[in-house]
């Protein structure tokens, strides 16, 4: 008779943390949804993805984000995984004082000799050969 009290203790311990999981489940659904519901032009936001914009304006379950100055995109609005406040973090560009989306090579981004890949020794390896 005592096991199948402990498999009935077990299996409603097993029900009580899966009613756990998926209220725990639900109420985050929900409080995402509020959020989510909550964007308004004007507020910072970033997506799901990392990017961070402005949004610009809302249509249904599309919401156009301003990434850069007259850079607009367009995504749907459950990719809005928060709402970045003035407290928040900030972005901060690549390199301090440059431009962010600056392609521009300099003389230190060119490989030179010392940069140059491994070459074959005599054996074929790839790597130097070894004297014996």
């Amino acid at each position: 008779m005592g096991g199948g009290n402990s498999q009935l203790i077990f299996l409603l311990i097993m029900v009580a943390l899966l009613v756990f999981m998926f209220s725990r489940t639900r109420k985050q659904q929900k409080a995402q949804q509020q959020m989510q519901n909550s964007v308004a032009p004007g507020a910072e936001v970033m997506t799901t993805s990392g990017m961070f914009g402005t949004v610009v304006s809302i249509d249904g379950d599309v919401v156009v984000l301003e990434i850069a100055p007259g850079l607009r995109t367009r995504w749907t609005r459950r990719a809005v995984a928060r709402v970045v406040t003035a407290s928040g973090p900030t972005v901060e560009p690549a390199g301090a004082g440059g431009d962010a989306l600056s392609f521009e090579k300099t003389a230190e981004d060119v490989p030179g000799p010392a940069a140059s890949p491994v070459q074959r020794g005599d054996d074929g390896t790839g790597g130097a050969t070894r004297s014996q």
